[in-house]
């Protein structure tokens, strides 16, 4: 019995110390590790070395582009927004890395959150010095997906900044450059070529990269690749580790035509007080969906203007993409393809900038999470490195976000080796992914041209295609849509249907393709009865009108 309370006294004891250091760890922000290297300078490059500074003694961005010219970092934010409305492509200011920088980028409210919690003074200061526009969805926007009004009789107050990305990423760089100017080392007009590999311990040590005629190489603790959706990580990996990354392509014809213009008075009322106007495209019914979002508060140029630059983005799928050679082209094509409402604003628009098209938009899924701890130490991709969706959804910042987020936290619980980091990331972040995925693609599987290209961990690739435009040879395969996808597009559709009935349901729905809530919130009892009493109803014609 003594030996019993002992060995019991024991327990507790080590319990307590162990949690005592545990939150003295926790607590600590000393820098752990000497170095980690960024591939990538653009936003998931930026929020991910903001989070690493508390655990990296030095941390290295190596970027391809010239990010840190002098046009781009010394301007004042007129000059800026000035060259912003002018440039003729991203390679005028040697930004050639990101071509749809200038897609209209909306900043919902969970990445919000979290720039807010890096970067507390930002928003004032956009608002202050950019005169950026923050707006309610509850008053002054129109937010259509799929036809369904859904931003009406909203239950709670939903608020957005409408951010142009061009100008935001700038702002961001500044801060870096002011705050971590010791900590922070930036690697510009530098492209990584390779990976710097120890295959008997399935590690990667840094980088090698050209700059100009020379070759460099770099050594780290912890590497990150944030170079988007086109990494080469793939090809690395394979190279270094004969590592297959299982992965799967969605090509459904996506692309965006994207200018910045003046808005004027439509001569209706309710159509000159909205901010933000979203109407996604409803395929296979409509392939083109339209965005009008604000970017700044401007002085009016005569009476009739409203003072708001706003970026617009027409969005084509199926591969029905809109001309660019002139905005009157743009017009007549478009006009029996949009909303009259829409149509209407777009017609009042002085266009400042040059329309510029950018027309290879995909899903991009690398399952990760798949290889376990076959997948390298030390190394990880981040934001559309590991999974890019569909642009139109407006997922793919607080995606980043939220990923950077999640790496933090796992350094911040101090409870693993950095060997094993990378794993444990790849998990944890590839659910982050899975939420935005189905509901992402399920509407982008009706696309009639739709192609899927899907690679296993064994390297083998297959390409399947629709029926129509499926060739019998041995490469290609008929392309079934999986039961799941088939019940979310089922889901989707009277789920929207109760939710321009329902002003809770509606927010609840917002909240869910904002990322501030879990899917699953959508699934609750009530939701799933709600939808199938519709969808029942209307199977047996019980109800006098269904979308």
């Amino acid at each position: 019995m003594l030996l019993f309370l002992i060995f019991s006294l024991f327990i507790i004891l080590s319990y307590i110390i162990y949690n005592k250091n545990k939150k003295k760890r926790l607590s600590s922000n000393i820098s752990q590790y000497d170095h980690a290297i960024i591939i990538g300078g653009s936003f998931a490059g930026i929020i991910t070395a903001v989070y690493l500074t508390k655990y990296f003694k030095k941390i290295t961005i190596i970027e391809s582009d010239d990010v840190l010219n002098d046009k781009l970092m010394k301007s004042t934010p007129e000059e800026i927004m000035n060259n912003r409305c002018y440039l003729e492509s991203p390679t005028s200011l040697g930004r050639t890395g990101v071509p749809h920088i200038y897609q209209p980028h909306i900043l919902p409210i969970e990445g919000q959150n979290i720039l807010k919690e890096l970067f507390p003074n930002l928003f004032s200061d956009l608002l202050d010095q950019y005169n950026i526009c923050q707006y309610s969805l509850n008053h002054g926007a129109k937010f259509v997906i799929n036809n369904v009004t859904l931003n009406e009789n909203l239950t709670e107050k939903i608020h957005y900044f409408a951010i142009d990305r061009f100008i935001l990423e700038i702002v961001l760089r500044k801060y870096l450059c002011s705050k971590y100017e010791e900590q922070i080392q930036w690697k510009c007009n530098s492209k990584v070529i390779q990976l710097l590999t120890d295959s008997s311990l399935n590690l990667v040590q840094g980088v090698k990269y050209r700059l100009k005629q020379t070759f460099v190489d770099i050594y780290g603790d912890f590497i990150i690749d944030c170079t988007g959706q086109y990494s080469s990580s793939i090809k690395w990996l394979k190279n270094s580790f004969n590592l297959y990354i299982p992965s799967e392509q969605i090509h459904f014809g996506c692309g965006y035509l994207s200018f910045i213009g003046e808005r004027f008075t439509t001569n209706n009322s309710s159509l000159d007080s909205l901010y933000l106007f979203v109407h996604t495209a409803n395929v296979p019914l409509n392939n083109i969906g339209c965005y009008i979002a604000p970017i700044s508060v401007i002085k009016k140029t005569n009476e009739n203007s409203l003072g708001i630059l706003s970026s617009v983005g027409i969005n084509s799928n199926n591969y029905e993409h809109p001309p660019s050679d002139s905005f009157e082209d743009l017009l007549e094509w478009i006009k029996d393809k949009i909303s009259v409402e829409c149509y209407m604003i777009l017609k009042s628009i002085k266009v400042f900038s040059p329309l510029i098209s950018y027309k290879r938009g995909m899903d991009y899924r690398k399952y990760v999470e798949i290889l376990g701890k076959k997948w390298p130490k030390n190394f990880i991709l981040l934001g559309d490195s590991m999974c890019a969706f569909d642009p139109q959804f407006g997922q793919g910042i607080t995606h980043i976000c939220r990923q950077a987020k999640e790496l933090n936290k796992i350094f911040e619980e101090n409870s693993s080796e950095l060997k094993d980091i990378s794993h444990i990331y790849n998990s944890r972040a590839s659910k982050i992914s899975d939420e935005c995925w189905i509901a992402s693609t399920a509407s982008n599987w009706k696309t009639s041209t739709l192609k899927v290209i899907r690679t296993n961990q064994y390297g083998e690739t297959k390409i399947f295609r629709r029926n129509e435009n499926f060739s019998n040879s041995s490469k290609e395969y008929q392309l079934k849509t999986p039961f799941l996808i088939k019940f979310m597009q089922w889901y989707n559709y009277w789920l929207l249907h109760c939710a321009s009935k329902s002003g809770k349901l509606s927010t609840e729905f917002l909240y869910v393709i904002n990322q501030h809530k879990n899917p699953i919130v959508l699934f609750k009892p009530t939701t799933f009865f709600s939808v199938c009493f519709a969808s029942f109803m209307s199977y047996f014609h019980l109800s006098k009108k269904h979308a």
